[in-house]
């Protein structure tokens, strides 16, 4: 979010999936000793929540020899943020929302079915998307 949507915020972690997988979780381990930074700096925990085909839309934001970076595009995030429900994302999701131009929970289940068309979306999930749309209409 911070690195790609320019989100005005810090984060505790880079959440990352790459390849080959031995090497880059070495070569972070050692930037965190070197930097000071914990041993979860840049790690995978949300690779579980990236769609099966990944992200074609995806944007490069680094590419240089041996290392290229790409930013999930502002859809996949949040159908990301919406699979994964949590109430500390609720800022993040009302960010991609307001980028998307999105007015409504029912649309940005939309974009999720899209993202994920053989995956449900928790009851969780659809409270905090009415929270967060409830939220923006009483502004």
């Amino acid at each position: 979010m911070a690195l790609a949507y320019d989100a005005r915020r810090s984060t505790r972690d880079i959440d990352a999936v790459f390849e080959p997988h031995g090497i880059v979780l070495d070569e972070a381990q050692n930037t965190a000793k070197e930097l000071g930074l914990p041993p979860w700096w840049l790690n995978e925990q949300a690779s579980v929540y990236v769609a099966p085909g990944g992200d074609p839309s995806a944007r490069r934001v680094f590419d240089h020899p041996g290392l290229r970076v790409s930013a999930a595009s502002p859809e996949h995030l949040l159908a990301m943020k919406i699979m994964a429900a949590r109430r500390r994302d609720a800022d993040d999701i009302r960010f991609l929302a307001e980028q998307l131009k999105l007015q409504s929970a029912a649309e940005a289940l939309a974009v999720c079915a899209e993202v994920f068309p053989d995956e449900a979306v928790s009851d969780r999930a659809r409270l905090v998307l009415e929270d967060i749309f409830a939220a923006s209409e009483d502004s």
